[in-house]
Order: structure tokens, then sequence, then C-alpha cells
């Protein structure tokens, strides 16, 4: 109430900052809550992750007889373990009351498959069957079928990991092409506050192709795109790396192969810049003495 001096009466006063308090607070409240909750649900491509594909081409109407196999490298670290995709079990006590108005699904938070999940005794075109084996070398992915005439081999899976390191991926246990023979010692050079390869690395690895099929040329196209989480990183930091194979041969059983790895940032794109070609002169400088040819006018 206002006094007859035209004055706010002081426990008004009080009343009316408490009240602004509690409006600011519930604000915050609701603000810091709808953040949280749109962070957890962000999209999967906004995570840690890795996109994975394999073509081996040049296997259609071959034939086979007995069971046919074929192995690719596949998503680990250089120490040979399968990345880790963690999800939340059971919801805490603060979750719980937050997510009363969610489905039972959504209650536990987002689900992410693993690797295995992902990968491991899948059926895909051409009556393949995807397996992961652990050969004297570590961990590899595998296609096997029955069928005395083969189709191509396509595969492509999405993965969202806990833990990717952009910037020295091949000593920091983030995800790559394995099996991985003699990790190269390439120097590095700084990027901000980060260090990133001087060069892009490579690395032997190899395929496997069982030798029951009839003679000819098997291309072999492997890719693996890793992004780190770009609600985690400043602008010039978001970026992803490459990991790539790519052969044809005309052998068969254990094949070596080269892995080459390149890395990109959002701001500057690739980190290793490829050399330039020089432009030509616009302006001819001819040397001295030159004279130009005299040209044959054509009679009209």
């Amino acid at each position: 109430m206002i006094n007859k001096n035209g004055n706010m009466k002081k426990k008004d006063y009080k009343l009316l900052i408490i009240f602004l308090f509690f409006i600011v607070a519930v604000s915050l409240f609701v603000y810091i809550y709808l953040i949280a909750d749109m962070n957890e649900w962000r999209s999967d491509h906004l995570r840690n992750n890795y996109n994975y594909e394999v073509r081996v081409t040049g296997l259609s109407g071959r034939h086979a007889v007995g069971q046919t196999i074929v192995m690719v490298p596949i998503p680990a670290t250089a120490k040979g373990e399968l990345v880790i995709t963690t999800h939340q079990k059971e919801p805490s006590f603060a979750q719980k009351l937050s997510r009363l108005h969610y489905p039972k699904n959504r209650q536990n938070g987002p689900y992410f498959e693993n690797t295995t999940q992902a990968l491991d005794n899948r059926t895909i075109g051409g009556n393949w069957t995807t397996f992961i084996t652990k050969t004297e070398d570590g961990y590899m992915l595998g296609f096997k079928t029955d069928e005395s005439i083969l189709e191509d081999i396509h595969i492509r899976e999405f993965v969202v990991v806990d833990y990717v390191d952009i910037f020295n991926p091949l000593n920091r246990n983030s995800p790559i092409l394995y099996p991985i023979k003699n990790i190269p010692d390439v120097p590095m050079v700084p990027y901000g506050d980060q260090l990133v390869y001087s060069s892009n690395p490579s690395y032997e690895s190899y395929v496997y192709l069982s030798d029951n099929i009839e003679k000819g040329t098997t291309h072999f196209g492997i890719s693996l795109s890793v992004k780190n989480d770009i609600t985690e990183w400043p602008f010039e930091y978001r970026g992803h790396y490459g990991n790539s194979i790519g052969i044809s041969t005309n052998s068969t059983g254990k094949i070596n192969v080269r892995s080459v790895l390149a890395q990109y940032t959002l701001k500057s794109g690739p980190i290793v810049k490829l050399p330039e070609f020089e432009e030509p002169p616009e302006v001819f400088d001819p040397p001295e003495g030159w004279e130009p040819p005299e040209l044959e006018i054509e009679e009209q």
C-alpha cells in the first residue's frame, strides 16, 4: 500500500522484493530444466559419433564353392579395444520427478546402440551375415555366406560413442580402422591450444577374402568418419577425421592394405593443406631476342 505521502510501505516493499525474487527463481529453474532436457535429448549427430561404411564390389556374379568369408578392419582403438557406448540404465530421483510426464520408454534417457549391437550378427543384402571376430591381429568385421553365386557387400552404420579425440586419435584411444600395424610417428604441430598431425598419417592393415571363389578383381572401400561433440567444443575445435582404405586386388587370403587418416575442422577445413599449383602468368614475358613467328595469310 502507498501512504499519504505517496510512498510505499516498508512491509509492502519487502513483499514486492520477495515476489520478484520468486518470479526470477522460477524462471531460472524452468530455463535450466529446459536447457538440460534439450541437451540430454539433442540429436545423435551432435554427439561424439562415428559413421562407418564398407563396400566390397566385384563379387556379384562370381561363383563360390562352400562358405565364403570376407573380413575387413573395424572401428576400434589403436590398442585393439572396441569403442565404448554407454546409456543410463536407471534415472536419478530428480530425473524421475522431472520425467513423470514422459512415456516409459523415455524415462531412462536416450538409448544408443554400441559397436557390437550395430555390426554383429546382422543379415544384409546378398544373404551375407555379419560377425565380429578376434583374429591373431585383433578384432575385425566379417561377412559370411553359403551362396554359390555371390553378390556385392555394402553396410553403413552410425554409432554414438563416449569418447572422441579428433586431434590425436592414434594415441588417445579414439576410434580408427583396426587392425593397425606399426603406429606411425608423425610430428605434432600447434593448432590453437591443441596439437595436431603435421601430415596425414598412414599405417598398414589388412583385409581377408577366402579362396573358394571364382577368379576376378575385388574392390574394397572402407571408410570411417569420426566427429566430436559440438556442444562440448568452441567452433574452431569442432570437426572430424576421416580414416579410409581403398584397394583393388586379384588376390585372396590375407591382403595387406594402407589406411590413411586426415583431420578436418569446421573453421579451416583440412588441417593438412595439400600443395597448390601455381597459376600461369597472365602476361607473356618474352626472352631477349625472341621474335614472333610469321603467320601465313590464307588466300581468299
